[in-house]
């Protein structure tokens, strides 16, 4: 049959990748050629050029008033919650569905992560949860705006505020997203970007810590750079900290992609609505759901599967639609805690920070503790790269045919892989 499915033998939908991921041009180049003829590729707090050209570009863009780069969005995150003073015997709720920097960032600065489940429709978490999950250890929420999706930041900022905590934005996936007129970035009282190479904009790697207050900038700066001060000597160290700068010549290139970002951004947005609408004709996938009041940022394409309307479980029906020559993953394989790192509490020796006796407190990560979290990892959770957006839109056609192709197959498929 010329119809029969990849997976089975037949033809693919695609040959083309879906999309390519970085786009360089001649501009990094260029830029990059500029830092090795200057011959100063280390950027330190006294003397750089490119990293703090960069800083108050980003930081005009982002509408805050002060950015600090990184070596990469985990750096950033260690610095963060590092700036606020959490530590030993405290606690920090957090979201499962989300790459792991943004829990270690807490067990590195030796406080408990505490996880609160998501909600199924954005995959953010829930501030309802976040609620239930706050004791009288907690210090600070770290919120993660999952795929370009912004959190429910009004809620968020009220439950910190009654309780009186602080809130990190995770931006690492949400550069440009915006949440009621407001760009993240700036709404809690700390925030990381990452530019890891699968990011909107990127330098390979580097990550970089937004806010608007001056002494956590500047405590950010500090640990940074060995925990230095610009007016102290160079071998003059005030707190601990650690050697987290970005390089010259990746700020060079972040430069030129931030010139860049708005318009894949706006790109991505209008393909993104393109193809929901394309998703939206069929019973066995639902395009991720996208508040009225935000604009999302599409580092990745959500979308939802119903394993029971096709016949096939996730893994299968992302197997044969990948045969098509369409991006499609399963996204995160599990929650975080399910990681052995937490159920085998194994951080650091001597089950440190988990039995730190300033903690006091029994600490177990069981299944069941996340159901949201758990059923979007196992059973119903898919997504696209962001990038397959960067492309002429008559070619997302090709995702929809290749939808259709795998579930008007399904019953075949299912009983090939058994």
């Amino acid at each position: 049959m010329p119809d029969k499915p990849a997976i089975l033998g037949g033809e693919p939908v695609r040959t083309k990748p879906l999309g390519e991921w970085p786009i360089i041009t001649g501009e990094e180049i260029e830029a990059v050629t500029g830092v090795l003829k200057r011959r100063k590729l280390c950027a330190t707090m006294y003397s750089a050029y490119e990293v703090p050209r960069l800083e108050e570009e980003f930081a005009k863009v982002m509408n805050v008033k002060y950015a600090v780069a990184t070596s990469s969005g985990t750096a950033a995150l260690d610095i963060a919650v590092a700036a606020l003073g959490i530590g030993p015997g405290d606690e920090v709720v957090t979201t499962p569905y989300t790459f792991i920097a943004t829990a270690t960032c807490i067990v590195h600065n030796c406080a408990i992560p505490v996880f609160a489940d998501v909600d199924l429709r954005t995959r953010n978490i829930d501030p309802s949860d976040i609620e239930r999950k706050i004791t009288d250890r907690t210090k600070a929420i770290i919120v993660v705006h999952i795929a370009g999706h912004p959190c429910e930041m009004d809620e968020i900022m009220e439950i910190a505020e009654d309780r009186g905590l602080y809130v990190i934005e995770d931006c690492a996936q949400a550069h440009l997203a915006e949440y009621k007129g407001r760009i993240v970035g700036g709404i809690g009282h700390i925030a990381i970007f990452s530019f890891q190479e699968s990011k909107n904009m990127m330098a390979g790697e580097g990550g970089m810590i937004t806010t608007n207050d001056p002494e956590l900038a500047e405590r950010c700066v500090s640990l940074r750079e060995h925990g230095r001060l610009k007016d102290k000597p160079w071998y003059f160290h005030h707190r601990l900290g650690w050697n987290y700068r970005m390089t010259e010549m990746q700020a060079a290139i972040l430069r030129v992609q931030l010139k860049r970002l708005p318009k894949v951004t706006e790109e991505r947005r209008r393909n993104a609505e393109y193809l929901s609408k394309l998703l939206s004709e069929f019973e066995a996938v639902k395009p991720g759901y996208v508040a009225p009041y935000v604009k999302h940022a599409y580092h990745l394409y959500l979308v939802d599967y119903f394993p029971r309307r096709v016949g096939l479980t996730k893994e299968q029906f992302v197997k044969a639609v990948q045969a098509e020559g369409v991006p499609l993953t399963g996204g995160y394989m599990w929650p975080i805690y399910e990681n052995p790192l937490f159920k085998e509490l194994n951080a650091r020796p001597r089950r440190c920070p988990f039995s730190c006796p300033y903690y006091g407190r029994e600490v177990r990560y069981q299944r069941g503790l996340c159901p949201n979290a758990e059923r979007l990892c196992y059973e119903t959770g898919l997504w696209m790269p962001g990038y397959s957006l960067n492309v002429a839109r008559e070619e997302l056609d090709d995702v929809a045919v290749a939808v259709e192709k795998v579930v008007r197959h399904a019953d075949e498929i299912a009983k090939a892989l058994k």
